[in-house]
Order: C-alpha cells, then structure tokens, then sequence
C-alpha cells in the first residue's frame, strides 16, 4: 500500500511538473494609445509568441505595413493582418520566436485609392481552429524577367521625407510605441528589428536613417529609397537586407534600389544584402515572408 502511494504521488508531481513546463499559448493583443498627430486615440497590434511567459527577454520586430492596410486604428486595425510578419505569426500559426509590433499608418487622403476602395472585411485573414490560410496567388508583373539598368529614384520618393500621408509623418510616436513594447512586454533592446512592406519598405528606410542605434538589424521589402538616407545606415553600420522584385511594376521598380545600394557600400558599409526575386512583381514580400530566412537572419543578430 505505501509503494501504492508513493508511486501515485511521484506520478501526480511528474504531471504537475509537465504542466507547469508547458509553454504560454500565443496571444495577439491590442494596445491603445494616444496619437499626438491625429489626436486620437488609436491602437496596434502587440503578438506575443509561444512560451513568452516562460522566457524574460525576447527579440522584438517593428514591422511596417503597405498602403493598402491602412485604416483608423480602431475598427480598421484588423487589415494590417492581411500581409507580413502578424499574418504568419497568428494567422499561418507559424511559432515566430519574436514579439512582433504592428502600428497602423492613418489613411490621410489615400480612402479613394481603388485598392483601398474596393477592400472588404472578407479579405481579412482569421486564426483558424484547424488548418491555415490559403496563400494569394503570386502576382509576377507583366514586364520581361531581365536586367535593368541602375536609374535615380523619381522626384517623389526624393521628397519622400517631406511626404505628408506616409510613416515619416508617425515617426516620432511609432517610436514611443517600440520603447512601451520593449518595456512592458520582455524586450530585449540589443535584439530590435525593423522591417515594412512597399510604403513600409520606405518607412523602413526612413526610421532607420533617423534611429540607427535603435536597431541591430533591418529589411525594407520592395520599398526603395532617396540617396540621402544612406550616411546615418552607412555610420551605423547597421546590417540591411533589402529585397526587389525583378518585375515590380510599382514605383519601387528595381531599377530605383541600385543607388542606394550602391552609395552604401562607397561609404563603406560593410554589411549590404540585395536579394532579387527575379520572376516576381510587387508583391514579392508574400514569398519573403512566407520563408524562413529572413527570421533565421534576424535572429543571428544582436547590437
């Protein structure tokens, strides 16, 4: 009887070990805030990754997303779900071993752009009970897969830093939202990323040449860049992968990134990557983000 016992309590304290052990389900939160430029009161998207209550410090991803996912902050957050790091996170269930920040970029006076117009609630991805989504298809662009000569970036994306509806214009609380994430939810500052998608691309490039200290690393995705972003990255030396489309027929055409990729490396920066999707057209960031490299290459790196 007394082997009886001791087997049945050395048994109920392996179970109660197990359950203890098992790591924290995932969680997607929303986060509100102020916002000084639109005085307001807006939220992002904070997702917190399996296991977060078990580990104390974790890498964070900044991620910034296209035009097409911009909205009031409130009702229209869940658009920012539709492409990107989040969309693979909570709606792929991919376990990502980041926390991941998503702030949404005001609509300004984009609201009659016809794919904005014409977006619907359907289109937004679910975390489903079973399974995961279908992937969109792959847009290749119309334009022959060959090379393109290097050829300055038009006078719009020259000005870019003096546009009035993009993430320049949200620069400063954007930045106050990554240093509350840092704070509140485990971040670890010396592993900080940054990456965004076309016009988050080009916010990428931006928040980066004004906070290079801030990050150990980043990836602007088919968004490119003016040549006046390159002295502070260059300084920094702060690591960049950068990805094109070959048949991006969008104004970040690959003809556009070659400048800057190039002035970078004349000021000596040690640590450019340039990847070329070749076949693929604008929405080129479906397979980077879809693959693991980009994490895997991330996570390799640490201020």
């Amino acid at each position: 009887m007394i082997r009886f016992f001791t087997s049945l309590l050395f048994a109920l304290v392996l179970a109660g070990t197990a359950i203890a052990a098992a790591p924290s389900e995932p969680e997607l939160l929303r986060v509100s805030y102020h916002s000084a430029k639109m005085n307001a009161e807006r939220d992002y998207f904070v997702y917190l990754p399996r296991g977060f209550a078990q580990q104390e410090k974790w890498p964070v991803m900044l991620f910034l997303h296209g035009n097409g996912e911009r909205g009031d902050g409130k009702a229209e957050l869940d658009y920012v779900l539709i492409h990107g790091p989040l969309f693979e996170a909570w709606c792929q269930k991919r376990d990502l071993p980041l926390v991941i920040i998503s702030p949404q970029l005001p609509m300004y006076d984009q609201g009659e752009v016809d794919y904005i117009k014409k977006r619907t609630r359907a289109q937004i991805p679910q975390r489903l009970v079973n399974g995961i989504n279908p992937y969109p298809p792959h847009y290749t662009g119309k334009d022959a897969m060959e090379g393109q000569l290097a050829e300055p970036v038009p006078p719009a994306l020259e000005n870019y830093e003096h546009s009035m509806n993009d993430w320049n214009t949200l620069e400063p609380e954007v930045m106050e939202i990554l240093d509350h994430v840092i704070a509140t939810y485990k971040g670890d500052p010396k592993r900080v990323y940054l990456t965004g998608l076309s016009a988050g691309g080009k916010g990428t490039w931006y928040i980066a040449s004004k906070h290079p200290e801030k990050f150990a690393a980043i990836a602007p995705v088919v968004g490119s860049a003016p040549l006046s972003f390159a002295p502070a990255i260059a300084r920094a030396k702060l690591p960049l992968w950068v990805f094109a489309g070959g048949r991006d027929e969008s104004d970040n055409k690959l003809k556009y990134f070659y400048p800057i990729l190039s002035k970078l490396e004349e000021l000596g920066h040690p640590d450019v990557r340039f990847t070329v999707e070749a076949d693929m057209g604008h929405t080129t960031w479906i397979r980077v983000y879809a693959g693991q490299d980009l994490y895997a290459w991330f996570l390799s790196h640490s201020k």
